[in-house]
């Protein structure tokens, strides 16, 4: 998680380009989830880890480890971001916060990047889900998260991700602060109905399975 908000986060504000910002995420998904999938699953993000709870693929001590792990990761992530920009220009006015309305470039408004933000991370984790025990996963997971990328960038900045939004708002403050209830709420919320889809179209799968 510390990876994917320093280096992800760092490299699209340094970038500042609506295909390069994308694109990193797709490349480097694509390496996290090989290089630590085999380790812990690389949730890097604690939609994906609610997720897995609510379809019983992990306990509530293993759910609450992951997801203290993903919010220091985060936070640490984006602190060490956030010093290097300040030595590099003096001053730091972007951190690749989410935001609706006048953080938005589309000034979204909040009931639009809710539901937004609702269906964009229910269709990623459901991705993750059905393929994740798939050797190929990290490649369909990271191209699905470029997809949105693309789309999600001019509005909400594409948060699906509570600890990843989180962090960033804590060391900026101010509006972006206030703006973080939404990049945890509606992304859980998300999750949550991707747990269920996941249920109702695997679920009888599963249950053959173990007959």
């Amino acid at each position: 998680t510390f990876l994917l908000c320093n280096v992800g986060c760092g490299a699209a504000v340094l970038n500042n380009n609506p295909i390069a910002g994308p694109l990193i995420f797709v490349f480097l998904i694509a390496g996290l989830g090989n290089g630590f999938g085999p380790i812990s699953g690389a949730h890097l993000n604690p939609s994906v880890s609610l997720a897995f709870l609510l379809t019983c693929q992990m306990t509530i001590k293993e759910f609450a480890l992951y997801v203290v792990s993903q919010l220091a990761g985060a936070f640490c992530g984006f602190l060490c971001l956030y010093q290097f920009l300040l030595s590099l220009k003096g001053e730091v006015t972007d951190l690749a916060c989410n935001g609706y309305g006048e953080l938005s470039p589309s000034k979204i408004s909040v009931f639009n990047a809710f539901m937004f933000e609702v269906h964009i991370t229910c269709f990623f984790v459901f991705i993750i889900l059905s393929n994740c025990t798939k050797s190929n996963a990290p490649f369909i997971i990271s191209f699905t998260l470029g997809s949105i990328a693309f789309l999600s960038g001019s509005l909400t900045g594409g948060s699906m991700n509570p600890a990843r939004s989180l962090a960033p708002a804590l060391i900026m403050g101010g509006v972006a602060l206030k703006q973080a209830w939404l990049f945890i709420f509606a992304p859980l919320i998300g999750a949550a109905l991707s747990a269920g889809l996941f249920k109702f179209f695997y679920g009888k799968k599963e249950d053959d399975k173990k007959k």
